[in-house]
C-alpha cells in the first residue's frame, strides 16, 4: 500500500500578507488530506506540521510534529519511511496541489500501485509533489534533498529511477507560494471547499487581474509577457487566446542554477529599464500593449537587490505604499499608475497561474 506524507508549515495568524499565503497553504492541505483519505490505494496518511491549528478535524492517520521554520525534507522523509515501514511514498508539500482533482490523484495512485520502481512528479525540474517507488531510495539521497523541489530531478537523474510527469496544467503546476497564486485561485472555479472559503474571507482585490484577463479574452489584443515563462505555458496561452502576444523569456532556472545567489542574473529588460527609466518604460509599454504580466523577481535579481518577502508580496498585490525597498516601490507605483492593467508576480505568475488563466478563459 501507498503511504501519503503531507508537510505544511506552522499557521500564520498574524494578519500579514505572508500569513495569508501560509494559511492558504494550510487550508489547501485540509482539502488535500480529505482527498487522500478517500483514495483506496492509500493505506495511511501522515501529516507533518508544527501545529494542528485548523487541521484537527482533517482525515489523517498520524501526526508528526515538526519544528517551526524550514524543515530538511530528505531527512524528515527518511525518518518517516523507516518509522512507518513505508514501501511506496506519495509526498506533498503544503499548498502543492490546490487544483489537483480526485480523478487525477487516482491516476497517480494507480500508476504507483502498478510500478515496480519509479518517480511520479508534477515537475521533474521543480517538484511540489512526488511519488517514489521504492521509498527506500530517499534514505540514500536524503542529504541531496534539503527541499522538495529537487526531489524529482535527483531521484530520476542521480538515483536513476524512471520518471513520469502528468500532462502540464494548472492542476499539476499551480502551488501556493505568493499572493499572485491567491488571486489566480480566487478566480478559478475548481478550487476546493476549505481553500475557497478562506480565499473568500481575504480582502483580495482582483479587479486589475479581471481587466487583464478581459484583454486576454479579446481577439487581436496586444499583450506583453516577460520573465521565466516556459515554452509549454506560452503554447497554452497561444491556444487559449486570439491575442498578439509579445514574450520576453529570460533567466529561467536562475534560482536552481545558483545564478541568483552568485549575483549573476542579467535581464535584457532590466538593463533596458535602467537606461530608459521606470516611468518612461511604462509609458512606452502602455503605447505598445493593452495588458502586461511581469515576473518582477528577474528584475530584482538584475538589480542585485532582494527585498523582504513582505515587500515582494506587497508588490504582487499592488500595495506600493507599504513597500520599503525604494526601487521596488517606485516600480510597483509606476505599474499601478499605467493606463493598462499590469500584473506583477514571481515565477508562479508565469507558470501555474498563467495556466489557470488559460483555463478560466
Amino acid at each position: 500500500m501507498i503511504t501519503a506524507v503531507v508537510m505544511v508549515g506552522e499557521s500564520g495568524g498574524d494578519g500579514s500578507v505572508e500569513s495569508w499565503v501560509q494559511d492558504a497553504r494550510r487550508k489547501s492541505t485540509r482539502d488535500l488530506l480529505d482527498q487522500l483519505a478517500a483514495q483506496k490505494g492509500i493505506g495511511q496518511v501522515v501529516l507533518v506540521t508544527p501545529d494542528l491549528d485548523g487541521l484537527e478535524e482533517a482525515q489523517f492517520s498520524s501526526h508528526v510534529k515538526s519544528q517551526p521554520g524550514l524543515v530538511h525534507v530528505g531527512q524528515t522523509l527518511a525518518e518517516i519511511i523507516e518509522d512507518y515501514s513505508v514501501s511506496k511514498l506519495l509526498y506533498f508539500g503544503g499548498g502543492a496541489a490546490p487544483l489537483l482533482g480526485s480523478q487525477a490523484l487516482e491516476s497517480v495512485v494507480n500508476r504507483m500501485e502498478s510500478a515496480g520502481e519509479g518517480v511520479v512528479t508534477n515537475n521533474r525540474h521543480a517538484s511540489d509533489w512526488v511519488g517514489i517507488t521504492p521509498a527506500s531510495a530517499v534514505a540514500k539521497w536524503k542529504d541531496r534533498l534539503p527541499q522538495d523541489n529537487m526531489m524529482g530531478w535527483v531521484l530520476s537523474t542521480e538515483a536513476s529511477l524512471p520518471v513520469y510527469c502528468p500532462q502540464v496544467s494548472s492542476s499539476t503546476r499551480l502551488d501556493i507560494d505568493t499572493p499572485s497564486d491567491l488571486l489566480a485561485l480566487r478566480m478559478h472555479p475548481l478550487v476546493k471547499r476549505y481553500l475557497r472559503q478562506y480565499l473568500g474571507s481575504l480582502p483580495l482585490d482582483t479587479s486589475v487581474l479581471e481587466d487583464a484577463l478581459s484583454v486576454l479574452a479579446a481577439p487581436a489584443s496586444q499583450v506583453f509577457v516577460t520573465g521565466r515563462i516556459s515554452p509549454t505555458v506560452w503554447t497554452a496561452l497561444n491556444e487559449a487566446t486570439s491575442c498578439w502576444i509579445r514574450v520576453l523569456s529570460e533567466e529561467r532556472g536562475m534560482v536552481s542554477s545558483g545564478r541568483l545567489q552568485r549575483g549573476e542574473v542579467f535581464s535584457l529588460l532590466g538593463d533596458y529599464i535602467s537606461k530608459m527609466g521606470i516611468t518612461e518604460f511604462f509609458e512606452m509599454l502602455s503605447n505598445q500593449a493593452q495588458a502586461a504580466f511581469i515576473d518582477t523577481r528577474v528584475l530584482l535579481g538584475h538589480q542585485r537587490s532582494w527585498p523582504s518577502r513582505s515587500d515582494r508580496f506587497y508588490s504582487d498585490l499592488g500595495l506600493a505604499l507599504k513597500i520599503s525597498d525604494p526601487w521596488l516601490r517606485e516600480f510597483t507605483a509606476a505599474a499601478l499608475a499605467a493606463p493598462i492593467p499590469i500584473i506583477l508576480g514571481g515565477h508562479g505568475l508565469l507558470s501555474g497561474d498563467m495556466l489557470a488563466f488559460c483555463e478560466i478563459l
